[in-house]
């Protein structure tokens, strides 16, 4: 049979939910045994609750919308017997799912036509072979928060080979140039946070004032932070920040005081959005914004290179290369890399060899702040910085070997 795929322009209006009947298994309070109970469970509903990221949702529901509007009514009535309720995703969602239940193989071949039809993109050259893993994913999240198991190893054999990436890092001259171009201390936060941690721009939802813990020297002066990135997610991780940036979020910090008339609290969003008088979060959404603005700015958004349909650099995850670029330069260890960019490293993990709370993979970070501090002034002066403490120790070193060379004189005068 040969399945026969249609497109829907439509645009829809409402989110009307449509439900299923299942069982479950609920205690009775009376007598405190198991009870079965029907109750209406949404399919589709179980599908976005199985994401955590507001942007790994965003992007999993445009491209499960782009599959449902595929198949036509004809191949649900054929096989269920009935049309779904309308062409909105819910209700797509749910007539999908039923056929998944009903027959697994038909299933499979919708899935397998679709990955054909996207394999035509890949020879078109309008999307990348890189993509058609990604437009697939939503399909797999879709049954398996459903409890549907699919066996997936035919379809991945259909995926064309993955290509390497041609996006770069941004450069620290155009970091720089980022900088000059800040209208207001929130800018300049948000790049030398995005550009010294090199974190995710999903984490600006979570970050708030008691996950930054500041170092400082017996001179009390700022070495650094420590940055914890998702709080209360099993992706939990630990990274860090340049003195460079701490500077700019104590700065941040007064200017919060003299415009809500206190310090943050520790539960307080890390940046506050400028449209409320009280402090409201500043989204990913709005730190995507800034920083559009910021680069479009400086001219890296102007124009798209000749026969490619992606900028030179990513907007945000040019930021992280910058990061691993930087690390990787300055040497340091791969598996402390590895965990600085919320990375999965295996047994690793599980057999941790730091206590995170001790950060004691501070002094790894350490080796890379002269590579990531942005401005050459501030780089000027932590070199220098360093020089000092070089030459004090030589110093130390040199007057021990002095003292050592005079007991050493003593001892061979007393024995003569």
């Amino acid at each position: 049979m040969i399945l026969v795929w249609g497109t829907s322009g439509r645009r829809f209006k409402s989110c009307r939910s449509h439900s299923i009947l299942v069982t479950k298994i609920v205690p009775d309070t009376n007598t405190g045994m198991i009870e079965l109970e029907d109750s209406k469970e949404n399919v589709y509903d179980n599908f976005l609750q199985s994401m955590r990221s507001s942007e790994t949702k965003r992007m999993y529901v445009r491209n499960l919308k782009k599959f449902l509007d595929l198949i036509p009514n004809k191949i649900f009535k054929e096989y269920l017997g009935e049309s779904p309720k309308s062409r909105e995703t819910q209700d797509l969602a749910s007539s999908f799912t039923s056929l998944a239940k009903k027959d697994i193989n038909t299933t499979k071949q919708i899935i397998k036509s679709y990955v054909k039809e996207i394999n035509k993109e890949v020879e078109e050259d309008k999307i990348s072979p890189n993509t058609v893993k990604n437009r697939i994913k939503p399909i797999k999240a879709l049954l398996s928060a459903n409890e549907i198991d699919v066996s997936w190893s035919m379809i991945n054999k259909m995926f064309p080979r993955e290509v390497r990436s041609d996006d770069r890092a941004y450069t620290k001259e155009e970091i720089q140039n980022m900088l000059e171009h800040c209208t207001d201390v929130i800018d300049k936060l948000i790049i030398l946070m995005f550009s010294s941690a090199g974190f995710r721009l999903e984490a600006w939802d979570y970050f708030c004032w008691k996950d930054v813990v500041l170092f400082q020297d017996e001179k009390k002066q700022y070495t650094g932070a420590a940055l914890r990135v998702y709080r209360g997610d099993p992706e939990e991780y630990w990274t860090f920040i340049t003195p460079e940036a701490c500077k700019i979020l104590l700065l941040y910090k007064e200017e919060w005081k003299s415009r809500f008339l206190k310090y943050p609290n520790d539960d307080d969003p890390l940046i506050a959005s400028t449209r409320f008088d009280v402090p409201h979060r500043l989204h990913q959404k709005g730190v995507r914004a800034r920083v559009d603005k910021i680069v479009t700015k400086i001219g890296l958004r102007d124009q798209l290179r000749r026969g490619k349909r992606r900028y030179e650099v990513k907007l945000d995850h040019g930021f992280r290369k910058y990061f691993n670029t930087m690390l990787r330069r300055a040497k340091v260890d791969y598996l402390d890399k590895e965990d600085m960019m919320g990375h999965k490293v295996g047994l690793e993990k599980h057999y941790e060899r730091y206590q995170e709370e001790d950060f004691e993979r501070f002094p790894e970070y350490q080796k890379a702040i002269p590579f990531l501090t942005i401005s050459n002034e501030e780089k000027t002066r932590i070199e220098n910085e360093k020089l000092k403490e070089e030459k004090s120790e030589l110093e130390v070193y040199k007057q021990k070997i002095e003292e050592l060379w005079a007991d050493k004189q003593r001892m061979e005068t007393n024995h003569i």
